[in-house]
């Protein structure tokens, strides 16, 4: 696309500008990897979970890793709230201050614990440096810092608020020390992963005041300033590229820790010039589980979403955020009050967010005139972090905390040219790493069953959505352990973009008293079907205190991403491929793709059948044949309607769809339960067994027979 283009202003360098941002880029980088190398945990190590970050003396963003992005809320909310916190406060070179209470210093949760420490340029105050992480533990009422039981914040962790200083000119400050070992219960896994956090905080400062000798401050300050400047601007030459107006979606959290009850997220966005804002009202009020989304969180939550759509390729500052505001009731799902707990609101009730902000976006996007910003719509992301904590005593004595972060590998949505991607974590996890099977055997009691794709969790279409990951282990060096588990995205799955269908939910299971020693002993490999469990027990979707004995094997699953466009648009040598590699099964190609493949040819597509097949689809779509042909070539996002001075109109067939301002108004519209439609397609979605319904809405054209939009949507309450 062309943006406006831009002229420094008189007297900046361009070469100095660029030089002085990616050496920005390149501290806080260089901050992550001291943070890797010092820590001990494969929370840090192994899956990245983490983030770091340099900020000005007001908490405006200079720089932010690419790690996890919705920390670019937590960490911004942190900062400020330090700043307004301690006011008037003497600091000093070596001050490190420590904070994870999503209620007063903006955590995504309380395991995920900020250390912000002050910089000094001579005697001057100049910045602030910020590193968090996902620490293994935090106290309260279950190990890990997850507790699907809490009624309350003040069961879930020991709250740390803004302006609890850790270090003292560079001594840990002894008391502080105490009291936060005395209740974590693996202290010196936590007090080693802090330590890490001010090595990364003193790495930053000490690159980012040598750039500064080397540039002066005055210098400094001014390009960095530009930057912000020139951040915003590109950000919003995108946004003039969208059609002014006012967009709605929802989404739903599932089950809050206590009672299966589906909470609503709902957003007005709105988009007038070069601004956009994002209205939660609406949203359910905050609950007595564990699902509430701290405000830190929700801001990162948008920007998960907003930064990859509209700024993929602009370097991360203060400038991307101001673009765009939110709007968000106190008290509610997205922005709660103590004492709501809290401690799962960022993997579930935020992910919504992100999940609602694309399907906006998707609206938006779809209908301008800029190819390259039509291009930025997608099928939903799978985000559903599936979590595993497990807690026990091994068989030599040592107490340990397993946080598996393999629960991270849900499937992306696919995109307007491909495929999406295959385990590739949250939208959110820029840098989003599964650990080896090996490192967590290393340092944990348990032995890997499988580790494989979910083959039953793909959004299917033209362009297929990515898929999630399913594993299994059993213990090996403890006699018993006590999960927590959790699986956001059961039954309100990522939707397709387009005519793309959604993906599958995530979920677990434990297999009693099964037959892995036996299988084992004799040097056979335990697989699914010859394991021979007593008794498979499908877990809630939040639990804590499941007893897992030696044994026993824990199966998780995760949800994948929706997929883009019809699947009859997708080239039937894709479809054949998917089958010959094990992605879809024979059955699924032709019932859901209309490919026919001919086992006696080495697994190709018999193009002949084929086009039969999908011609019989599209007449059962319609109940009888459609009057408007689909060419075989027509591109994969030729399905989602588009406008022109005549009207809608379908793009793979060019059928007419109506004048109105809305396009389903001249579809052909079928509704589904979404658990069972999606089995149809060979995609496990877990059904609601009472209260609200979730039903999957198919738009098709009524003379092509193209599948425009198949969306989920939870029925109205009884």
């Amino acid at each position: 696309m062309t943006s406006t283009p831009q002229t420094l202003p008189e007297g900046y360098d361009p070469v100095t500008l660029e030089v002085i941002r990616m050496r920005l880029d390149s501290i806080v980088e260089e901050m992550g990897i001291a943070m890797i190398r010092s820590s001990g945990s494969p929370v840090i190590t192994e899956a990245g979970d983490f983030n770091t970050a340099l900020f000005d003396p007001t908490g405006r963003i200079y720089a932010y890793s690419d790690y996890v992005q919705f920390h670019i809320g937590s960490g911004s909310v942190a900062v400020q709230n330090l700043v307004e916190v301690i006011e008037g406060e003497p600091l000093a070179p070596g001050d490190a201050f420590i904070c994870n209470d999503p209620h007063t210093a903006g955590a995504s949760h309380p395991p995920d614990t900020n250390v912000i420490s002050p910089i000094f340029h001579g005697d001057e105050l100049i910045g602030w440096a910020q590193s968090q992480a996902h620490l293994v533990d935090v106290g309260g009422m279950t190990p890990g810092g997850f507790a699907p039981g809490a009624h309350d914040c003040y069961a879930e962790a020991l709250r740390l608020p803004p302006g609890v200083k850790i270090f003292d000119r560079g001594e840990p400050v002894e008391w502080v020390r105490r009291l936060l070992l005395n209740n974590v219960r693996v202290p010196a896994l936590f007090w080693n992963d802090v330590r890490s956090l001010v090595a990364s905080n003193n790495t930053g400062i000490r690159r980012l005041l040598g750039t500064i000798e080397e540039f002066g401050l005055p210098q400094f300050r001014d390009y960095t300033n530009l930057s912000f400047q020139l951040a915003e601007q590109v950000v919003r030459d995108r946004i003039a590229q969208i059609p002014d107006g006012t967009y709605a979606a929802e989404e739903w959290t599932e089950h809050n820790g206590h009672v299966d009850e589906l909470y609503r997220v709902a957003c007005t966005m709105t988009k007038h010039g070069d601004q956009i804002s994002f209205d939660f009202t609406g949203s359910s009020e905050q609950t007595d589980g564990f699902v509430n989304c701290s405000y830190g969180a929700l801001v990162g939550s948008v920007a998960s979403a907003v930064v990859p759509i509209l700024a993929w390729d602009v370097p991360f500052n203060e400038g991307v955020m101001t673009a765009f505001d939110i709007v968000a009731e106190p008290g509610s799902i997205v922005n709660p009050r103590p004492p709501a707990p809290i401690s799962n609101g960022h993997l579930t009730t935020g992910a919504r967010v992100s999940r609602v902000v694309t399907k906006l976006m998707n609206q938006a996007c779809r209908g301008s005139d800029d190819g390259t910003v039509r291009d930025r719509t997608q099928g939903v992301w799978g985000d559903s972090w599936t979590g595993g904590i497990s807690a026990g005593t091994s068989d030599d004595g040592e107490y340990f905390v397993l946080f598996n972060m393999d629960g991270g590998g849900m499937g992306s949505g696919a995109q307007p040219e491909l495929d999406g991607l295959d385990c590739a974590g949250m939208m959110t996890q820029v840098n989003n790493m599964l650990p080896d099977v090996e490192m967590n055997e290393m340092l944990y009691p348990v032995l890997y069953l499988w580790k494989q794709l979910n083959t039953e969790s793909a959004g299917h279409g033209a362009h297929r959505g990515g898929l999630g990951l399913r594993f299994a282990w059993t213990l090996h060096g403890a006699r018993e352990v006590t999960q927590t588990v959790f699986a956001p995205s059961a039954q309100v799955v990522a939707d397709g973009f387009g005519g793309g269908l959604p993906g599958g939910g995530s979920g677990h299971e434990v297999w009693r008293r099964t037959d892995v020693a036996g299988l084992l002993a004799e040097g056979r490999v335990p697989t699914r079907d010859t394991l021979g469990a007593e008794e498979k027990h499908l877990l809630a979707i939040n639990q804590q205190s499941v007893t897992i004995g030696s044994g026993d094997v824990l199966v998780q699953w995760i949800a994948g991403g929706g997929g883009y466009g019809d699947p009859l648009l997708r080239d039937p040598r894709l479809v054949a491929a998917d089958v010959r590699d094990g992605y879809v099964t024979a059955e699924t190609a032709r019932g859901t793709y209309g490919v026919v493949v001919d086992t006696a040819a080495d697994g190709a597509a018999d193009e002949h059948a084929t086009g039969e097949a999908r011609a019989a689809l599209r007449k059962d779509r319609l109940g009888g044949a459609p009057s408007a042909q689909v060419p075989p070539a027509s591109p994969a996002g030729s399905s989602a309607p588009r406008r022109d001075a005549e009207g809608w109109y379908v793009p793979a067939s060019g059928a007419r769809l109506g004048t109105g301002d809305d396009w389903h108004d001249g579809a052909r519209k079928v509704t589904h339960v979404a658990s069972d439609r999606l089995a149809e397609h060979g995609v496990r979605v877990r059904p609601r067994a009472e209260g609200r319904r979730v039903l999957i809405d198919e738009f098709y054209s009524p003379s092509c027979g193209t599948l425009l939009e198949a969306r989920i949507r939870v029925d109205a309450a009884n």
